[in-house]
């Protein structure tokens, strides 16, 4: 069975999604230009993605510093190793498992908060290189936010852009570009000491190879008569449409009962683009306090989209006789749910205070897993990480 290669990037994704949810617990103090002390965060993580044919390791590390003087810089590496069953790469004419290594280094991340009268201005800029045999992808940008009323109402504003190259490993002529730049917006407001509203809006544009060079997609096959099973037909390489505008629309309502010791939060974002595609996911997130160290995180996320214009009727898997139109055979560009639910823990080391490793009191080890039901042909996953941050 032929995977996408780039299954890679949606685990990544994933995996990163999982990753930036905040841990809940109290952050290290700044660093104090006075006293001329640094202070920052090194973390390191283990990631961990497991469906039907395909399994990824994701070690990652990172480590932010804030200098006297306010400026952030923050540094990260990550390499994710996948292993799927593909004919089209390994050039056989059955299955085997093919091995693929991703490096990205995210070597260039710099921000400073600047007091500009009442309010606080924070800019920054950022920049990601990753790697693979067949694919090089460059992802940069510039960001700035301003908080405004005594920090009760933040606004911001950030660009980024991507430029991608990429070639087969089956096809030594091949090599295409994809590019892209991405616009967003976004409104976090404090609407009472235990209520937070955070809108954001972005808006990108790509264009370039959108496909994959390994997919085919099948034209003019037939079913045999009283089966589903198709006959005939010719596989033809994925050519999608060479742009895409997305639209993307996402609000967070997050509530503290400072009785209980829980947060609620609320998550919905809805998505539209130029292929027809839309999609809305409404989340749930509990977060609980158990004691002064301890957090549960608790999580349900459920997904629906719409298919792409261009792909196969629903139930269908071929494109008609005589169809000369864009192609796909992403099952990501078909109709389908998904239902996502998963635990968090993470526990600071605070009972060391006063051992001989009290140096290590303030690292806050965590550990997470997910399981996701999706009606696509990807079929159901699990998600998996664990890590630690060491503050200093």
């Amino acid at each position: 069975m032929q995977l996408n290669v780039r299954v890679s990037t949606v685990a990544a994704a994933a995996l990163a999604a999982l990753a930036a949810v905040a841990l809940g617990l109290p952050p290290i103090a700044a660093a104090d230009e006075s006293s001329g002390t640094w202070t920052g965060n090194a973390e390191g993580r283990l990631n961990y993605f497991l469906e039907r044919s395909t399994r990824v390791v994701m070690p990652a590390a990172r480590v932010d510093v804030e200098a006297p003087n306010g400026i952030r810089v923050r540094a990260s590496y990550m390499m994710d190793v996948i292993s799927s069953a593909s004919i089209a790469q390994t050039g056989g004419e059955s299955d085997a498992v093919f091995t693929e290594t991703r490096h990205g280094i995210g070597a260039i991340g710099v921000g400073k908060r600047i007091d500009v009268g009442g309010a606080e201005v924070d800019l920054s800029i950022a920049g990601t290189y990753s790697i693979e045999d067949d694919y090089r992808s460059l992802l940069y940008g510039i960001g700035g936010s301003v908080a405004l009323d005594e920090k009760n109402t933040t606004l911001s504003l950030g660009l980024t852009r991507v430029d991608d190259t990429i070639e087969s490993n089956i096809d030594d002529m091949f090599s295409e570009r994809l590019s892209g730049t991405t616009v967003g917006v976004g409104l976090e407001q404090l609407l009472s000491p235990v209520l937070k509203l955070n809108v954001g809006y972005q808006i990108s544009y790509l264009e370039g190879f959108l496909g994959n060079p390994y997919r085919r997609a099948l034209v003019g096959a037939r079913a045999q008569p009283g089966t589903t099973q198709l006959m005939g037909g010719l596989p033809r390489a994925e050519a999608p449409p060479d742009e895409r505008l997305r639209h993307n629309l996402e609000g967070q309502l997050s509530w503290y009962l400072p009785g209980s010791l829980t947060t609620l939060q609320l998550y919905f974002r809805t998505y539209l683009d130029s292929w027809d595609i839309k999609a809305q996911t409404p989340e749930l997130r509990i977060y609980q306090e158990l004691g002064a160290d301890l957090l549960l995180r608790a999580r349900y996320r459920y997904y629906t989209q719409t298919r792409a214009e261009f792909a196969p009727e629903d139930g269908q898997t071929a494109y008609p006789v005589g169809y000369d139109g864009p192609l796909t055979n992403d099952p990501k560009m078909t109709s389908f749910d998904s239902h996502q639910i998963g635990l968090r823990l993470a526990y600071r080391l605070t009972f060391l205070t006063g051992t001989f490793l009290d140096f290590a009191r303030n690292v806050t080890l965590d550990i997470s897993g997910d399981r996701q039901f999706c009606t696509s042909s990807f079929g159901n996953y699990w998600i998996a990480t664990a890590g630690g941050r060491v503050p200093f």
